[in-house]
């Protein structure tokens, strides 16, 4: 019995040994079917670098180019903007003619033909210094996308004003497929062509402009939006700095900045916004005319101003809710909202007069306002945002009985972290 059974055992054994032995592998190739594809890269999607272009009308606000520049006390200007109104030509890869007109905007008080004379008048020759290796490397088209070198000249249109000349640096960027946007520091001389010598009146300004863009160009593809305004990410709270508006000169020196802090209440549509503003201002400015002639509303003075303000602002994205059940975002802080704007506010000024009965003015004013507030802010990529937005305020001054009701608007770019 115990023969047959090793018998048996042998047997099987053989059997898988011969079985390992003749079983044969192969290898094959087969061709791949997969045609290659290109993934369009999220940046030139949004700012539009392969989309080819030579004619760009522009509409849109433009910001610190006043001919006039307004005292802090009485900034008849709202964060120095105007009504931007522009073309733009490119007659070669690298160069454009750029002309543009930017009617300041005061307020509802203040007739319309005053805006109209302060209107600026700049013509600039620009150099896209990059444009022509990127054209090479098939990084870029022939387009307005890119950084630029100009020769400029600002002519207002009063003559009590003087023309600027200067040189710019800046960057311009096509946004999607009907915006644009436009940041520049200008080296420029007050007295033009020199009349006073090389080295006299210079300043350096920063300047920029955004807007609707139209022109020549094909429609194209954007893409997920929400790749672009982060609507998709659950962000709970951002700290936000304004890019400063900054003018160093002999005649002026002007800081205006901002930082600010949002906090979404919970996964709700509400936030809290503070923001504290500092702004400091020292040389030649225009001013309500202290002795009320009804001739001259606005004089010039010699200032010196600081001023603070600290502002509170709930708010609430009223179409986050929407934007959630359409699966298209609402999780983050880009969208249309309202709420109330509060703020307190320091002034401390002095301002000297010339060829006036007033020789100079010492002023220091504490006031808090408030009342309903209308906004949109877009966060753009990961480290940009733009906020805009208007208020109706009661405006009390505390330590009198001085009160005033006015709208206060702001215009905010810059970066978020």
């Amino acid at each position: 019995m115990q023969k047959g059974v090793l018998s048996v055992l042998l047997v099987l054994l053989s059997s898988a040994a011969y079985a390992q032995d003749t079983v044969s592998v192969s290898y094959s190739e087969e061709t791949d079917t997969l045609v290659k594809q290109r993934f369009l890269d999220r940046y030139e999607n949004v700012f539009m670098t392969k989309v080819p272009t030579r004619h760009m009308f522009k509409i849109g606000l433009s910001q610190y180019y006043q001919a006039k520049v307004f005292a802090l006390s009485d900034d008849r200007t709202i964060n120095s903007t105007s009504l931007h109104l522009g073309y733009e030509f490119k007659f070669l890869p690298a160069f454009s003619i750029a002309l543009s007109g930017h009617i300041p905007y005061y307020d509802l008080r203040t007739p319309f033909r005053e805006s109209f004379q302060n209107t600026v008048l700049d013509a600039q020759l620009r150099w896209f210094m990059s444009m022509r290796s990127r054209i090479r490397k098939g990084k870029s088209a022939n387009n307005f996308s890119g950084n630029y070198l100009a020769v400029f000249y600002n002519m207002p249109s009063t003559m009590q004003d003087d023309p600027r000349i200067g040189l710019k640096l800046g960057f311009q960027r096509r946004f999607l497929n009907f915006g644009f946007m436009d940041f520049a520091i200008a080296l420029q001389q007050g007295t033009p062509f020199f009349h006073y010598g090389a080295f006299y009146n210079w300043d350096l300004s920063t300047q920029a402009s955004f807007g609707l863009a139209f022109g020549d160009w094909k429609k194209a593809a954007i893409g997920p939006l929400c790749d672009v305004f982060l609507c998709d990410e659950h962000l709970s709270n951002q700290w936000k700095i304004r890019l400063p508006e900054l003018t160093l000169g002999r005649y002026m020196v002007r800081i205006r900045t901002a930082i600010a802090f949002e906090q979404k209440i919970g996964t709700s549509p509400f936030s809290v916004n503070f923001q504290l503003n500092a702004d400091h201002s020292d040389g030649f400015n225009d001013i309500r005319n202290p002795e009320s002639v009804a001739r001259f509303r606005y004089v010039m003075s010699r200032s010196k101003e600081k001023a603070v303000s600290l502002s509170v602002q709930p708010r609430y994205y009223f179409l986050s809710k929407m934007q959630k059940l359409r699966g298209r975002g609402g999780h983050g802080f880009s969208g249309p909202y309202t709420g109330i704007n509060t703020a307190y506010m320091y002034y401390k000024g002095n301002h000297r007069f010339f060829g006036y009965t007033i020789d100079h003015i010492d002023r220091e004013t504490n006031s808090i306002q408030a009342g309903p507030l209308l906004g949109y802010q877009l966060r753009v990529f990961r480290h940009g945002y733009v906020d805009c937005n208007t208020s109706y305020n009661f405006k009390e001054y505390l330590g009198n009985t001085e009160t005033d009701f006015g709208f206060t608007t702001n215009i905010t770019v810059g970066l978020v972290f």
